[in-house]
């Protein structure tokens, strides 16, 4: 099972939350919820055997939007199923009739018979009173008058038929239709229905009003004359049309009628002749094989039926067969890879190519494998989207399958040691495989490799990014690149290269932290205490946006909000482990490798600085106060360090009950200052006392020695006299 590093954490809090639930179901009665947390995307690194050799089911909706390649959209749907029932007529009718006018449409509606509502109508334009007349008969059952009042309105001038003629057609339809199903209806009936609905659509197409997507609603009315009349490929025809003008409706109309068709041995069949039921039947089996199983003895097994049909699709041989990639898709995923592999290469679509590569890659092929995915790569359209896809581990992915596609194509390249092309192609993605990309990014390649790559491939955004309406700004990849890029820079001390990678609004905080770090190891004490406790204090507040680690430890992909563990090379398939991988990973690891690390570097900062000031000046209290505070709620062990050392040095304050809380005074480093300069004077005159018998002693020595020396060279020069 592919289980992200994200699904453990779940788990544990699932059962915590399963125990605290009697008190909680308590609270929540008089407290408003909240979500827990966001939507966590899916890994491919996280089972990459699993994401190589497994292979992605499609969604049924993108399949059957496009089971006819010449249909294009024609007519806008209107299926709000959040609204209540005739929610979009009622408003329509308001705009259109203002308040009282629609009062007056309602009064006809509620009317006992139709003269009252004729006459609740006066004064309303012809077609609207005449149509609404024909709705409140038709929903009384007085269905003759009804249709009187419908073919009224479009025996009106067209002129004067604008905004309920086609209302008009719709509903004449609806009641050819209600005969055509009714006992002993003749196929005329049929007929005479079908051409309604289809007339319905003729005038939206020549330009009737239809904002209450009454064309689209036709296709679906027209289908279940034919599914009546047991025509199930014409029925699937219009069901097809409907769902290619964007129809829900019509997507699940689909879905029922291929369920219709597995559960009915004699209807599968005959639907296996007909091209476009075959690939119905093939979207199905792809998209939908979990309900394709039947449950026997504890262990899910292919039903019956999915057995017969994956016999027919052999007996077939090597006729045509319509969908032929999407059944070898299936067969694959259904661990038929014989199948697979007879059928993936009698078509040349993107997903054939795909399902060859994973078959390639089974039999050790690592060539064809590489071949087939290139292919693959470039088949499938760059936008194309196949919808949201949720895990077992309630990931979502969000499937591009060209990204997809790349993204095992760089689990190859990691495997083979190539990880600047793994990097391509998952920043290919556009931040598709976002946790991949950084984890590749930030852990795997060394920081020039990157920073080449970089330079080479990821050009700084052109425009800023722009706010949405919800004030909510889209990522930019290249930027969320380029960003991971200057925090692992800055943390690394290369302060010179980061800068240029940040975004413009997080250079001056970068180039502040940068300024105060290389200031804090010039100039005198006080001053390299002042630039060490400014660096600090820039890495306590923004370290998560100029310091922090994209994943673990501190997540700045998540805003801190949520601790992402790292997953274990041990448990991956050692093929697509890179040969030194493991070796990177150590290497690029945080510095403390601790959650939010950055508050120890400030914390550490913080000590440095009161290294340089007098231990029992206010600074020094200050200082080891801040550093205890950032700390007391990560590392209890590292804070009491701090705490500790102020007790033995440091002089006594009258905040010290409150010491390491939020409320630590700003260092007075002018008092530092001063009381340094006092020291250093008391140090000089104690030097100086401490020193004067030694320095007396010695001036007698040197006395002694100078007289020694002169009578010495007296005697020397009485000598060289005589000898004269």
């Amino acid at each position: 099972m592919h289980t992200s590093r994200f699904a453990h954490g779940r788990t544990r809090l699932f059962a915590a939350f399963c125990r605290a639930l009697p008190l909680l179901a308590l609270a929540l009665v008089a407290v408003p919820s909240s979500a827990c947390g966001p939507d966590f995307p899916h890994e491919l690194l996280s089972d990459r055997h699993a994401s190589v050799y497994e292979l992605v089911d499609g969604t049924f909706d993108f399949e059957v939007s496009r089971l006819l390649p010449g249909e294009t959209a024609q007519f806008k749907p209107l299926e709000n199923y959040w609204d209540a029932p005739g929610a979009s007529r009622i408003e329509l009718e308001k705009k259109q009739l203002g308040e009282a006018g629609y009062a007056q449409t309602e009064a006809m509606r509620l009317a006992a018979d139709d003269a009252a509502a004729w006459a609740a109508g006066d004064g309303l334009s012809q077609e609207v009173r005449l149509y609404t007349a024909g709705a409140r008969a038709f929903h009384a059952g007085d269905y003759a008058v009804a249709r009187q009042r419908f073919e009224a309105v479009v025996a009106l001038p067209p002129g004067a038929q604008s905004r309920r003629g086609l209302w008009a057609r719709y509903m004449l339809a609806r009641l050819a239709l209600d005969e055509a199903l009714g006992a002993g209806a003749e196929p005329a009936q049929a007929d005479a229905a079908a051409q309604a609905f289809q007339a319905v659509r003729a005038a939206a197409k020549a330009g009737a009003e239809d904002r209450e997507g009454l064309a689209v609603a036709s296709f679906g009315e027209e289908a279940r004359l034919h599914l009546n009349r047991g025509n199930l490929p014409a029925a699937a025809k219009l069901y097809a049309q409907q769902a290619a003008q964007g129809s829900a409706s019509g997507r699940a109309s689909l879905l029922f009628l291929a369920r219709r068709l597995f559960a009915n041995e004699t209807e599968l069949t005959a639907a296996l002749s007909d091209p476009l039921l075959q690939q119905l039947l093939a979207a199905y089996v792809y998209t939908r094989s979990n309900e394709l199983q039947i449950e026997q003895g504890g262990v899910m097994v292919a039903s019956p039926l999915s057995e017969r049909y994956y016999a027919a699709v052999e007996a077939a041989g090597s006729g045509s067969l319509a969908g032929v990639d999407r059944v070898a898709a299936a067969a694959y995923r259904a661990g038929r890879y014989e199948l697979a592999a007879k059928l993936a290469p009698r078509s040349d679509s993107a997903l054939a190519h795909w399902v060859r590569a994973k078959l390639a890659l089974r039999k050790g092929d690592d060539k064809a494998a590489a071949e087939a995915y290139a292919q693959a790569s470039r088949a499938f359209p760059r936008e194309e989207s196949w919808g949201i896809s949720l895990g077992e581990d309630y990931a979502y992915e969000s499937l591009r399958p060209a990204c997809r596609v790349d993204g095992e194509r760089a689990i190859l390249a990691l495997g083979r040691g190539d990880y600047a092309e793994a990097l391509r192609l998952l920043h290919a993605s556009k931040g598709q495989y976002w946790l991949d990309e950084a984890q590749v990014a930030e852990r795997v390649l060394s920081v020039d490799e990157l920073k080449q790559f970089v330079d080479r491939e990821v050009p700084a955004p052109a425009a800023p990014p722009k706010v949405d309406e919800n004030n909510w700004v889209a990522p930019n990849p290249d930027q969320q690149l380029r960003s991971l890029l200057a925090r692992r820079l800055l943390r690394l001390q290369r302060y010179d290269e980061a800068l240029a990678y940040f975004p413009a609004e997080l250079r001056d905080k970068a180039a502040g932290y940068a300024q105060a770090r290389q200031a804090g190891t010039r100039g005198g004490r006080i001053e390299r205490a002042q630039n060490l406790f400014r660096a600090a204090a820039l890495a306590r507040e923004s370290g998560m946006e100029i310091l922090g680690t994209e994943l673990g430890p501190d997540a700045n992909v998540f805003g801190g909000n949520y601790e992402l563990s790292g997953y274990d090379l041990a448990e991956q398939d050692k093929k697509l482990i890179g040969p030194d991988e493991g070796v990177r990973i150590a290497a690029s690891a945080a510095q403390p490798d601790q959650r939010f690390h950055y508050r120890h570097i400030a914390a550490d900062l913080a000590s440095q600085a009161a290294d340089q000031v007098p231990p029992r000046s206010q600074a020094f209290a200050a200082l080891l106060c801040s550093a205890t505070g950032w700390l007391i709620n990560r590392d209890p062990a590292q804070a009491q360090g701090y705490y500790r050392r102020y007790l033995k040095q440091g002089a006594y304050v009258s905040w010290g009950g409150a010491f390491g809380s939020s409320a630590c005074p700003a260092p007075d480093f002018d008092g530092a200052a001063k009381r340094l300069r006092v020291e250093q004077i008391r140090w000089a005159k104690q030097v100086a006392r401490q020193a004067a018998p030694f320095v007396a002693a010695g001036l007698v020595a040197i006395g002694i020695g100078l007289v020694f020396w002169w009578r010495r060279r007296r005697a020397a020069a009485a000598v060289t006299s005589l000898r004269e």
